[in-house]
């Protein structure tokens, strides 16, 4: 076996640990049942109160946005099949790269769409959003991504070279 195919063996196995790990946390936070947890919580609220949109802001953002959490919804779903589905080629007593690596494609291509999912939700609220509620919506967006003090070129937020990049762009 090349070298190159251990580092991505481990590396592998190394997600693995890490999507079991954030399984095994999800199952096990929600068989407490904790009384704490608002079930009722919505995102579209949560942007109604932040941003102050008007009932009619907020109906056409619950309209736009339905088919969203749905699409949402549903590649949850499928990413978490693939993964158990990786789990147990893995586990197998002779696991195929072959299918390893195309669970694994599978996987990435719906964590894109997931991913696409998000811009959708967020161009949805932007829409309809006037010149306030964008610089409302876009310091929001920063804050939950802990993007505000990070060099936009390369994600550092103690980026040397920050102004050697703004300049050659």
């Amino acid at each position: 076996m090349t070298r190159k195919q251990r580092i991505i063996q481990w590396l592998n196995v190394f997600l693995l640990v890490i999507n079991i790990s954030a399984f095994v946390t999800f199952l096990l936070m929600n068989m407490k049942g904790d009384e704490k947890h608002d079930n009722r919580f919505s995102s579209d609220e949560f942007l109604r109160t932040e941003l102050g949109l008007s009932d009619d802001q907020y109906k056409k953002i619950s309209v736009q946005n339905n088919n969203v959490f749905r699409s949402y919804q549903l590649l949850l779903d499928k990413k978490c099949e693939l993964n158990f589905e990786l789990i147990d080629q893995l586990a197998s007593d002779t696991p195929s790269q072959e299918i390893t690596d195309s669970l694994i494609m599978r996987i990435g291509k719906l964590e894109s769409s997931l991913k696409s999912q998000t811009v959708r939700h967020f161009s949805n609220v932007k829409s309809i959003c006037n010149k306030d509620q964008k610089v409302l919506l876009e310091k929001l967006v920063k804050d939950m991504l802990e993007a505000g003090s990070q060099c936009k070129y390369c994600n550092k937020i103690n980026c040397e070279r920050r102004d050697q990049l703004k300049k050659s762009k």
